[in-house]
This record gives C-alpha cells, sequence and structure tokens, in this order.
C-alpha cells in the first residue's frame, strides 16, 4: 500500500505499547548484477523449502502448526481455498496481537493458521534486536507467523549503502536469534517488502544499495537463524521510475536470497469494476497472474501477503466482487500459493480496507465484502 506516513503511528494505544513508526507497506531496492557485493549461499536447511510439485507431498498430520516450512510443505489442492492445508489468515486489528487475529478469523467462521505483524521502525536497535514485543503479542497463537521487516528505520534511507556495506549485519544476526530464543525461527520474513513503494524508506531509490542490503541482511539473518523463510514481496500494478529503474523485478535479489516471491495486491490503480478489468490488471506487468508467472519462473512458491478492498480509492464504494475474484484466483493458483493473508485497517479517508467489523465506528461497513469473505473463505 502506498502513503506509509499516514499509516505510522499504528495499532498500539490499544494495547498500551508504546511501539511507533509502524507501517502498512514497506519498499525496498535491490540488484541482481551486484558483482562490488559478494554472494553467500545459504545453508542447505535455509533453502529446503518446497519450490515446485507440493502437492506430490503426502499430507502429514504431525505437520508443527507453527512451522511455516512444515506447513508450506502440504499438499494444496487446486481449485479450492484454503481447503484442508491453505495457509490464510490476516494482521492483527486495531492491535497486532493474537487475540484481534483470532477474533477476525471467530468472525469469518474458520480459524486463521497464519497471522501477519510487523517490528517497530523507529531505528536499527527497536526494529531488530528489540524487538521481542513482535514474538510475545504471538505467544499463544498456534500458527504460522509472517513478519514484515523493514531493511532501515523511517526516513533512514541514507543508511542503505551502510547496510549494503554490512554495518549492520550484527542486527540482522541479533533478530534471527531473538526469532529462535521465541521459538519462531521458523517463521516467515517479509525483509524489505514493498521496496517499490515511494513511501517505503528502503525503497529502491538506488538498486544496487536495495539488493545490496537485502543480500547483507538475508545472509547474517540466516547465520543466525537457518530455518527462517525469506519472502521477497512486491506493491502490486506499478513502480515508479525513479525506483527499481521502473520494474520492480529490477530490485530482485537473487534466488539464493529468496525463498517465497509475494505481492500486495489491493483494489485500487486500477481498481476493478468487472472481471473482466480484474483478469486484465492481474496479467499486466506487476500484476497479480503476470508477478505469479515471474515467480514460478524462478521456481518459487508465490504469496500474497496483503489484500484487500480499497472503497477510498478510486473504486470509491466498497466491491464485493474483488473479493470473490481474488477467492476464485486463490483456488486456481492453490498448489502453488504459499500463502495469503487479508490486511485489516481502518485509517479516516486513507485506508478503509476492514472488512467484519460492523461496531466499529471507525470503519466503513463494507457488508458486502464481509458477507462475501464469510461465505468463501469458511470452506
Amino acid at each position: 500500500m502506498s502513503d506509509v506516513s499516514g499509516r505510522a503511528r499504528l495499532w498500539f494505544a490499544a494495547g498500551g505499547v508504546a511501539v511507533l513508526a509502524l507501517g502498512i507497506a514497506i519498499a525496498i531496492t535491490v540488484n541482481p548484477a551486484d558483482d562490488d557485493h559478494p554472494v553467500a549461499k545459504a545453508s542447505a536447511s535455509a533453502s529446503a523449502l518446497p519450490s515446485a510439485n507440493v502437492t506430490t507431498n503426502p499430507a502429514n498430520p504431525n505437520a508443527h502448526a507453527r512451522s511455516a516450512r512444515q506447513q508450506i510443505a502440504q499438499p494444496r489442492e487446486s481449485g479450492s481455498w484454503p481447503g484442508n492445508y491453505g495457509l490464510s489468515g490476516v494482521n492483527g486489528f486495531p492491535v497486532l496481537n493474537s487475540a484481534s487475529v483470532k477474533e477476525f478469523c471467530t468472525l469469518r467462521g474458520r480459524a486463521c493458521n497464519i497471522a501477519q505483524t510487523y517490528t517497530d521502525r523507529t531505528d536499527y536497535d527497536t526494529m531488530t534486536r528489540n524487538s521481542g514485543w513482535v514474538f510475545e503479542y504471538f505467544a499463544d497463537f498456534d500458527g504460522v507467523l509472517v513478519i514484515s521487516q523493514a531493511l532501515v528505520p523511517d526516513k533512514g534511507e541514507a543508511l542503505m549503502a551502510a547496510c549494503a556495506n554490512g554495518d549492520y549485519d550484527q542486527n540482522w544476526r541479533d533478530f534471527g536469534a531473538l526469532m529462535v530464543t521465541h521459538g519462531r525461527g521458523d517463521s516467515i520474513v517479509r525483509l524489505g517488502w514493498e521496496m517499490n513503494e515511494s513511501s517505503m524508506a528502503w525503497r529502491g531509490l538506488d538498486t544496487e544499495d536495495y539488493i545490496g542490503c537485502y543480500r547483507k541482511a538475508a545472509t547474517a539473518l540466516r547465520s543466525a537463524n537457518p530455518q527462517v523463510v525469506l519472502d521477497w514481496t512486491i506493491n502490486a500494478h506499478n513502480t515508479p521510475k525513479d525506483l527499481c529503474g521502473g520494474l520492480s523485478t529490477n530490485c530482485y535479489p537473487g534466488d539464493e536470497y529468496v525463498d517465497i516471491i509475494g505481492i500486495d495486491n489491493y483494489d485500487h490503480h486500477p481498481w476493478s469494476p468487472t472481471k473482466a478489468d480484474f483478469d486484465r490488471t492481474a496479467a499486466a506487468p506487476e500484476g497479480l497472474t503476470w508477478f505469479f508467472d515471474f515467480a514460478r519462473s524462478h521456481g518459487k512458491l508465490f504469496s500474497v501477503g496483503e489484500w484487500g478492498i480499497m472503497p477510498t480509492g478510486d473504486a470509491g464504494r466498497d466491491n464485493p466482487a474483488f473479493i470473490g475474484w481474488m477467492h476464485e484466483w486463490f483456488a486456481g493458483h492453490a498448489e502453488f500459493l504459499a500463502y495469503e493473508a487479508y490486511f485489516q485497517r481502518c485509517d479516516g479517508t486513507f485506508s478503509q480496507s476492514s472488512i467484519l467489523r460492523p461496531n466499529d465506528p471507525d470503519c466503513l461497513p463494507n457488508t458486502g465484502s464481509s458477507d462475501a469473505y464469510k461465505n468463501l473463505f469458511t470452506r
């Protein structure tokens, strides 16, 4: 999503935690052909994610509910979603904690097996080694955790070159160790997500610095936590000319640094008034289907870490049909879909993507989308 500054003073007041500067979507810049930054291959355990014929794997009744790797390896049948083993969930709203996730999933009529959250971005320390609260807030969540993790703090654009030089490698090692300490080593990290979004401090203003920073962070994080699953995610639909050379995939850090390739996909800019519009947007460069094909060409599974309606965008209204088209797309691509998470947010006139919140005075009712979501995602 765009306009991080407008979303930066998060949900945490309701939780009694003084955590500020959390963004909804973050952006980073990566350069694939970067000879100045040596490539360090991940350990075998860090790169052993299933990447292709996941449906040939037998169902594992003993798969640990909190293990991203074991859950992603479960077979997902094309044509249904979530089905028996699809990873489907939401971010915590109004508080980034398990209670908010469970409330949403109770209302939809099906437990969530994935929860998406964010670290604080005040400075490098709060973003990495001092982010234990992220895991404490989900200590009782018996599912897979997805952490959206910036590459530099808010307003830290000038730090990208230093990150690419390895100056913050110890911070990344500390973050990896923290994940392990909290029993969440085998979780998904959306590292430097939405690097092609103008409001992100780690956006791809300098593609080489972005790629170098991502690679350094990924390598250091994996050295302390070989089980981490790294998800490289873009913002859907378009990349400004000054970011990643005008195309998000120019910032791809390389297959050995990425386990999952994903997209954040909202019904705005452009919105989809018809199924033909939805399909056309999905097939266009940096659209849902276009980027899925990019992921598959690299042998990676795909994720949709944020998605939702956007009635305050160019649509200007609730659009329950978008919920249906997204569900149909998930079902049609289930075999290679690692996970998806709806994005909840009520933020005045900017973001009103929330559903299933009929009694929240700050949220638009979005009744049609709420009904469509409940009908489809209980299956």
